[in-house]
């Protein structure tokens, strides 16, 4: 009897402490509630602010250059880092405000599309354009019609590929950017438009010229391997 008064007075004990362990197991699963809400809300925020334009462009790039070369991963990585390198390419324009005459994004188009096709090749100069004026934080209304220039000369490129050298199917394509995108810029006819199409056609054509003579053969090889 002495034993079972024993267990009846211990009983409310025990209760009080199982209701003791229920409610901070509540509080537990409370505080980790909040903290996971608090993480999500983190997490939507660092995603907005991760999709940017440019973000954005890459990723687009990035799903273009799976979408063609998923099936062997030296083009994938070879594709990809020259859309890297092309679109980070003009970037100083940030800071010097001048034509972005000194660029990769030709080299990469001729050789996507000289290598790939002409879809490749065009696809590649459209996004990879569009993607180094973004980021340079050079776009304006001009840069569609770059883009334009630039996948004219992605798709040529892989026609002429089997006919010339890649040093004259990087001056062909420099020809055809220059060609269709320079005279909107003469249409105001002042001083200073003339001096920087001038300054542009030299500068970007001498420095494709050494991009591609030192250059071109090697990545072209790489793509054609």
């Amino acid at each position: 009897m002495t034993k079972m008064i024993n267990v009846e007075e211990q009983s409310p004990t025990s209760a009080a402490a199982e209701k003791a362990t229920g409610s901070e197991s509540l509080r537990h699963v409370s505080a980790y509630t909040t903290l996971l809400k608090k993480q999500a809300a983190e997490l939507i925020k660092n995603l907005r602010q991760a999709l940017k334009p440019k973000t954005v462009f890459l990723l687009a790039a990035a799903i273009v250059v799976i979408a063609f070369f998923g099936k062997n991963l030296k083009d994938i990585l070879l594709v990809a880092f020259l859309a890297v390198v092309a679109s980070y390419s003009t970037i100083y324009k940030r800071t010097i405000r001048v034509p972005g005459a000194i660029e990769l994004v030709t080299i990469g188009t001729v050789v996507t599309g000289a290598a790939y096709g002409p879809v490749q090749g065009a696809a590649f100069g459209v996004l990879t354009t569009f993607a180094a004026a973004i980021i340079s934080s050079g776009l304006n209304a001009f840069t569609a019609l770059s883009a334009v220039a630039r996948g004219i000369s992605g798709a040529v490129s892989f026609y002429l590929g089997d006919t010339v050298s890649v040093v004259a199917l990087g001056m062909i394509s420099v020809v055809i950017e220059n060609v269709i995108y320079q005279p909107i810029y003469l249409l105001s006819g002042d001083a200073e438009a003339i001096i920087g199409v001038i300054y542009y056609i030299i500068v970007n054509t001498v420095f494709n010229l050494l991009i591609f003579t030192f250059f071109g053969e090697i990545l072209l090889k790489v793509a054609q391997f």
